[in-house]
């Protein structure tokens, strides 16, 4: 099969398998489809955000969607440079990356009190001025009530993991030890 072949095969099936992401929402058969995979593997698939029936007004307001997105960001920006100011050395970017994905967990999966204080966020129309919120009281605030104890702990544990083996390769590296 010729090169060209290939890229047609894959692009009819690319086109004949595309989905619209709004039938994901609210499309019947697309509905059906998630149902059986689901089924398939025994469980929730659990792929994206689990807001409820707050989703519908979130999805539904193009510019509280911006706006979630411009929280979002501007929670990753806060915690990159608290963790920053906090001198981890080279720990700080897996730390970051890893408080990063905490976020986004709370964030798919909210605790009524943190859903109900994203949208008071979102519907505070003095924070979205810029491109990103530079009211770090908010954002501190918010984070807060995402990143718990056992949170921290496993930013903690997975920095120093990191550092660990910093420490490892580079005495390996260096033939220190015997």
């Amino acid at each position: 099969m010729s090169q060209q072949e290939k890229s047609d095969n894959q692009s009819a099936f690319n086109q004949e398998n595309a989905v619209n992401p709004m039938d994901l929402l609210f499309d019947e058969e697309c509905l059906k489809k998630a149902v059986e995979a689901e089924d398939k593997v025994g469980g929730n698939i659990g792929a994206g955000l689990d807001w409820g029936s707050a989703l519908g007004s979130l999805v539904g307001n193009l510019e509280l969607l911006g706006r979630f997105t411009t929280l979002r960001i501007s929670l990753n920006r806060e915690v990159r440079l608290l963790l920053n100011n906090w001198n981890l050395g080279t720990a700080t970017k897996i730390a970051v990356k890893t408080a990063r994905e905490r976020i986004l967990e709370k964030f798919r999966l909210p605790t009524p009190e943190v859903r109900e204080y994203i949208l008071a966020t979102l519907e505070n129309d003095q924070l979205y001025g810029e491109e990103f919120i530079s009211n770090r009281e908010i954002l501190r605030e918010l984070l807060g009530l995402l990143l718990k104890q056992e949170d921290w702990e496993t930013i903690a544990a997975v920095a120093a993991d990191s550092l660990k083996k910093e420490i490892i390769h580079q005495a390996v590296v260096e033939k220190i030890s015997a």
